[in-house]
């Protein structure tokens, strides 16, 4: 379209800063937590609603339940702000606390993370990672999504209440997720631009958020109409993904050359908001797209296979296997010259017992050249 949606860009930023301005109760007593006991499973969700356990076991492959009910997301998925169902409550800080204090109830979240992660096609394969895969019937779970559009209003406020509920890696994973099916495999049109309004910018850690503009940047098409970042910084922009804990010492010598151009891109993907609406309203329409089309696509997608597509990441882990060998050397170097000294060491003290015994070690001078003759060793 050109344009970036700027409703949906202040709505995320204040999500992103913790909803500046908020005023909420105080009350930490937990029978007025009315998510919390949901999740503990002690009342239903209103309205006409279940207990949660009774959801999450008769739900999990009721898509058409999933897609007609209304009513159940917001209590699934709650949010610190008010939602289309007002039986509903917003969710508060100490609630959020409270949610995290209770194994129970978090394993739960990860319950209902995977049931409407199932509804859409999708798979967890790695719960400490959040890593996600194709489901098998992904191709009939695609259709529906591209279909019903309000699924990503669905989709958006899960991933806000992953970031509430301190899963934030998890946000990443599905946030990559979809776009690649959308700018890659390019199997999810209808979700394409509410990908790029809404899902991207939910995510928190500046760092990752720049990662994923960038990403969506190099798949774009045609690449000079994207507006979700600025060019010039994009193009210099040089991210390095998949880096281990292992070389983190030699990933902190190469990020910080290229500081200045990740903050260029943050401070210029974020400026005042004022400004930012002078580029207008983007339609906030999703487009629309043909059946058939889409249908032929993935049949595409099926056929190909699930080869997928990675970033290459050669330069940034030969740079830092280049670093780590050069320490390695170093140390390794610097071990050896320790070992010598100290070999140097003892053959100068047996040196120094025998010349004793013998009468030979009558004075200091004695002492400083043989010392001299076994390579200057420190005694």
């Amino acid at each position: 379209s050109g344009r970036r949606n700027w409703n949906a860009a202040r709505d995320l930023q204040r999500y992103r800063h913790n909803y500046p301005g908020l005023i909420e109760s105080e009350n930490d007593v937990e029978e007025d937590m009315w998510n919390l006991s949901f999740y503990k499973n002690e009342i239903v969700f209103l309205p006409h609603g279940l207990h949660i356990e009774t959801l999450l076991e008769t739900w999990w492959d009721n898509y058409e339940v999933l897609e007609e009910n209304h009513s159940y997301i917001q209590w699934l998925f709650p949010l610190r702000e008010h939602g289309m169902n007002w039986r509903a409550r917003p969710l508060t800080w100490h609630e959020i606390q409270a949610f995290k204090k209770s194994k129970e109830v978090m394993q739960r979240f990860i319950r209902a993370y995977q049931l409407m992660l199932r509804f859409y096609g999708i798979v967890l394969i790695n719960k400490e990672t959040g890593e996600l895969k194709r489901a098998e019937n992904w191709a009939e779970r695609f259709q529906n999504l591209n279909r019903y559009s309000h699924n990503n209003l669905r989709i958006t406020r899960i991933l806000k209440c992953l970031g509430e509920m301190g899963y934030e890696h998890y946000q990443v994973h599905l946030v990559k997720f979809f776009l690649r099916e959308t700018l890659v495999k390019e199997t999810l049109p209808n979700v394409k631009r509410s990908a790029l309004d809404y899902f991207l910018f939910t995510i928190r850690n500046k760092r990752k958020r720049r990662q994923l503009v960038h990403y969506a940047w190099q798949h774009f098409k045609p690449r000079e109409s994207f507006v979700w970042g600025p060019q010039d910084k994009l193009l210099k922009y040089r991210p390095c993904f998949g880096k281990s804990q292992l070389h983190q010492k030699a990933e902190d010598k190469l990020e910080t050359p290229g500081k200045k151009s990740e903050d260029s891109v943050e401070k210029d993907q974020n400026h005042p908001l004022e400004e930012e609406q002078k580029a207008g309203d983007a339609a906030n329409v999703e487009p629309q797209v043909n059946d058939e089309g889409v249908k032929e696509k993935i049949s595409e997608c099926v056929s190909k296979g699930e080869s997928g597509e990675e970033e290459k990441v050669t330069s940034c882990t030969q740079q830092e296997e280049k670093d780590l060998n050069s320490e390695a050397e170093e140390v390794q170097g610097t071990a050896e010259s320790d070992c010598t000294k100290e070999s140097k060491k003892r053959k100068l003290d047996a040196s120094m017992a025998d010349a004793k015994k013998s009468g030979q070690l009558k004075s200091p001078t004695d002492i400083e050249n043989i010392s001299r003759n076994l390579g200057e060793c420190a005694i």
